[in-house]
């Protein structure tokens, strides 16, 4: 009996120290903190988060390249996204908005306490438009047409928008006749053809992405209670046409008292541009269209331009040629 016991009495003890040490490693390893403080990754979406800028992280420094577009200028906040070592923490936090800046700074604390700030270094590619001349006074009529901003930095794809804006900071959105070599071109009219106010305007251009640049000064002139009608095409393929038929054109800001003298449909031929004469019928009784005719010796085969494709020659109180503008649809004559 005496040996029995000695044998449970010594696994029982050696039991015993094998937990305690057990238990000493695992507190050890709990309490073991982390002293990493790096940043990983550093992204900056924009575009409604389609594209993203990605900054170059070295040492203490955050490289910000920011593109050299007049598409994307830096917009009031971003929301960077950052990852950073396992355990540790940042200031901003990931996802927080702020406004991008030279100088600004994050710092990432360690499990451990350790600090390590970093700082943005940014370089800023992007220019806003701005307007070249805002001394030159525009006299618009409601309707007129090929009037033309000179703005300094315009979007390359054509994408900027053109607005009128009052003293009370109400805007209207132009009809754009086409955007190029620095100048917007322009109907005195909004794009749904209701026309503007009388009075003087603001002009602002606005790019895809909502950021919007206001001239300094009032230089455009609405007149009041005077309109001159343009055609405006809405038909939704190639038009075609006979010689000889009757067709009637949409027309805006007609009136009854309205004095069209010629109608002619542009085209080019080998290189050139040539106008067709056509036969003008009347105006339409609702005020919506004007009706001309093909004439019968009409060439087969021409097809109007897709930019000033039909233009019009206007008498008010002197002649005013109106042209349509840029259509994806031409009118072409056919046997």
């Amino acid at each position: 009996m005496k040996k029995t016991t000695t044998l449970y009495r010594i696994p029982t003890l050696l039991l015993a120290v094998g937990i305690t040490l057990f238990s000493a490693c695992k507190k050890e390893y709990e309490t073991a903190l982390t002293p990493y403080t790096e940043i990983t990754s550093f992204k900056i979406p924009y575009n409604s988060g389609k594209d993203a800028i990605v900054a170059a992280v070295d040492g203490e420094n955050i490289y910000v390249s920011w593109p050299g577009s007049t598409e994307w200028p830096i917009p009031e906040t971003v929301a960077p996204i950052i990852n950073i070592s396992k355990n540790a923490s940042i200031s901003p936090a990931s996802g927080t908005a702020i406004a991008l800046k030279d100088g600004l700074q994050y710092q990432v604390k360690a499990q451990d306490g350790t600090i390590k700030t970093y700082t943005i270094k940014l370089s800023n590619g992007a220019l806003l438009p701005s307007f070249r001349d805002e001394e030159t006074q525009i006299t618009a009529i409601v309707g007129q047409c090929n009037f033309s901003i000179p703005i300094n930095n315009l979007a390359l794809d054509g994408s900027d928008s053109l607005y009128l804006v009052n003293d009370q900071n109400k805007s209207y959105k132009l009809l754009l006749d086409k955007v190029e070599n620095g100048l917007i071109i322009f109907y005195v009219d909004q794009q749904d053809g209701s026309g503007i106010p009388s009075g003087d305007y603001y002009a602002q251009v606005m790019n895809k992405f909502g950021i919007p640049v206001k001239s300094s000064k009032k230089f455009v002139s609405v007149a009041a209670d005077q309109s001159l009608p343009y055609v405006y095409f809405n038909h939704a393929k190639e038009w075609q046409v006979k010689r000889g038929e009757i067709i009637s054109l949409p027309t805006r800001h007609l009136s009854k008292t309205s004095d069209i003298r010629v109608v002619n449909l542009n085209y080019t031929e080998d290189g050139g541009t040539n106008s067709l004469s056509l036969n003008f019928v009347g105006i339409s009784d609702d005020l919506k269209s004007i009706k001309v005719q093909i004439p019968e010796d009409a060439p087969i085969g021409i097809s109007s331009d897709l930019n000033s494709g039909i233009s019009i020659r206007v008498r008010l109180d002197r002649f005013f040629t109106q042209s349509t503008p840029y259509y994806n649809y031409p009118i072409k004559i056919v046997e």
